[in-house]
């Protein structure tokens, strides 16, 4: 990890040229938590050093190796990184495990004068040591880790200013967003009908062409896909409407704005919708004896009060000998199933026993039913005698 960013083109130099010379070992650019080693800049002059340590397991760690460069003198940066350079690949040799090396020329010398090692000759003018290693530091390298070794092609190359580098090429606009629609309500009138109207304010943007409206059961739809969708062209900053059939358990409605290629905007506009209430069952439900002033038969008058509910369209009544009815007929005839109004008293005569003492053998229940065809739980009761102040009103449905 090179953490002295002035001195990336001479980092870059010494670590190409071990990576090219033939030995089988290699730098790799890491992160500073992954890295093994981290070159700084901290000397002064044109002193380099470098740091390893060596654990018993064999084991390299992040951190472990460290070069330190020299900080570059103001006004003779430029001049000063081609020596920077001869450091750099000096100090990466310590690293891969080289010693300082006098016995002839090798960047491995143990000290630099001017443009190159003590034991070399200087570079021609306008011109530095661009090979870096000489043969006897890429034979070192080989004799520690093996590989064949690859002298560099050119011993020398002219000083020339790196080339600038081009400025990142910015980033093209972005598209103007495809804003998302607003504002979603969803409303239903389950006593008067069967549809479900879905609203919304379309987005601002130029871009919308028309809107996906979807939705679905116990959850909200973050992609149209196979749900039951309709496409709708929309004019930017409009109102847009939708209708649906009425669904009976909650749902969620959602509406995408599109583009005229086909792009949805990323999220929806959402809303929930709960089904119609479930019918609740009559109350007050009561069963008293009777007899018919206009028949003179002998019956069961049923007396209850409806349960307040806009979509209330029938009660549907079951009787059974001996026990309550837990479940409606399956085919009320039309005087046991009589409409019914909401949140309203009502009264149903019974006149199928003969003889009498036989009606108090049963057990009566009744259920709302709903315009959906839905059933509520039943209420029962049991027959009982009309007492001396209770004035039974017989009616024949």
């Amino acid at each position: 990890y090179n953490a002295a960013p002035e001195h990336d083109w001479a980092v870059e130099q010494g670590v190409r040229a071990w990576n090219e010379s033939g030995a089988d070992v290699e730098y790799a650019a890491a992160s500073r938590e992954e890295a093994e080693l981290i070159i700084e800049a901290k000397g002064q002059g044109l002193n380099g050093h470098a740091r390893t340590t060596h654990r018993g397991d064999g084991v390299q760690r992040p951190g472990d190796a460290r070069i330190s460069l020299p900080i570059a003198s103001e006004g003779s940066a430029r001049e000063q990184r081609f020596s920077i350079a001869l450091i750099a690949a000096h100090e990466l040799g310590h690293v891969v495990g080289l010693n300082h090396e006098d016995g002839g020329c090798a960047t491995m010398n143990a000290t630099i004068n001017a443009s190159a090692p003590v034991r070399c000759e200087q570079p021609p003018a306008n011109q530095w040591r661009c090979g870096l290693l000489e043969e006897d530091d890429i034979q070192g390298a080989v004799a520690l880790y093996g590989g064949r070794a690859e002298p560099p092609r050119r011993a020398y190359c002219p000083k020339v200013s790196p080339k600038p580098k081009a400025p990142p090429t910015p980033p093209p606009a972005p598209p103007d967003p495809l804003t998302p629609a607003g504002g979603v309500e969803v409303t239903s009138e389950p006593g008067r009908s069967s549809r479900v109207t879905v609203r919304w304010l379309n987005g601002d943007s130029d871009r919308i062409r028309s809107v996906v409206v979807a939705r679905a059961r116990g959850r909200c739809p973050s992609k149209p896909g196979d749900l039951e969708a309709k496409t709708l062209d929309a004019e930017p900053g409009q109102e847009g409407t939708a209708s649906f059939a009425l669904e009976l358990e909650s749902a969620c409605y959602a509406v995408w704005s599109r583009d005229r290629k086909g792009t949805l905007s990323r999220r929806p506009a959402t809303a929930w919708l709960d089904g119609p209430t479930s019918p609740a069952p009559p109350t007050n439900f009561v069963a008293t004896a009777a007899q018919s002033p206009a028949l003179g038969t002998p019956g069961i008058s049923l007396r209850w009060h409806n349960a307040e509910l806009p979509t209330l369209r029938r009660v549907v009544i079951a009787r059974a000998q001996g026990r309550c009815p837990t479940q409606p007929p399956r085919r009320p005839l039309p005087w046991d199933s009589p409409p019914a109004q909401g949140d309203a008293f009502q009264e149903h005569h019974d006149l199928g026993f003969y003889p009498a003492v036989d009606a108090r053998r049963y057990c009566y229940a009744i259920w709302s039913r709903d315009r959906f065809g839905r059933l509520s739980r039943p209420a029962t009761a049991w027959p009982g005698a009309a007492g001396a102040r209770d004035e039974v009103i017989v009616l024949a449905g």
